[in-house]
């Protein structure tokens, strides 16, 4: 029965938080009780930066309640350093996840690109990784950025049968970052 609030709650447990983070992260789980939910959710999107590793570890959670309330906090704070965790979050099974990682990574904005770009090289025939990336991209890629970028961005909207071709692109993007300082 994964489903319930006592498993939640159980999941919770099993990360070895304090009793106090544990109460905060009890309560921004606790979807029945719409007002403690989003008084929590609010708590912990005021930590900033510093509750950031949290929301990271919660992001490996089993409960897809835990995941997906973990990375709405991290959206709303929106800061650099979650930029590797949130590339993993776009190959979650819930596509509900997916897509808040997608539009986290838009929100963080340019600096999301490379790193984006290198799970591309190492992970490019992921449709689900594909997929993101293409959302990303269109968001982030502009009119001043380089063809081989905007070529990117339309062939991660392909299928599979191109999907070997992004790898060997991505990396060529980055090799030509490198020299010339593209992104």
């Amino acid at each position: 029965m994964k489903n319930s609030i006592r498993y939640e709650k159980e999941e919770l447990r099993k990360f070895g938080f304090s009793d106090q983070l544990l109460k905060k992260l009890s309560d921004l789980i606790s979807l029945d009780h719409y007002k403690v939910h989003i008084r929590a959710k609010e708590a912990l999107i005021e930590e900033g930066k510093a509750i950031l590793p949290v929301m990271h570890k919660l992001l490996k959670s089993d409960s897809s309640l835990i995941r997906k309330e973990a990375i709405k906090v991290v959206e709303r704070i929106a800061h650099p350093t979650s930029i590797a965790p949130v590339i993993e979050a776009l190959e979650d099974r819930e596509s509900d996840i997916r897509w808040i990682a997608a539009e986290t990574l838009i929100r963080i904005g340019r600096k999301s690109i490379k790193p984006l770009l290198k799970a591309l090289v190492k992970n490019g025939n992921s449709y689900l990784l594909r997929q993101g990336a293409h959302h990303i991209l269109k968001k982030l890629i502009t009119d001043e950025d380089t063809e081989e970028l905007k070529e990117l961005v339309k062939i991660t909207r392909h299928n599979r049968q191109i999907s070997e071709i992004i790898p060997v692109k991505a990396e060529a993007i980055l090799n030509k970052e490198v020299n010339k300082n593209v992104l």
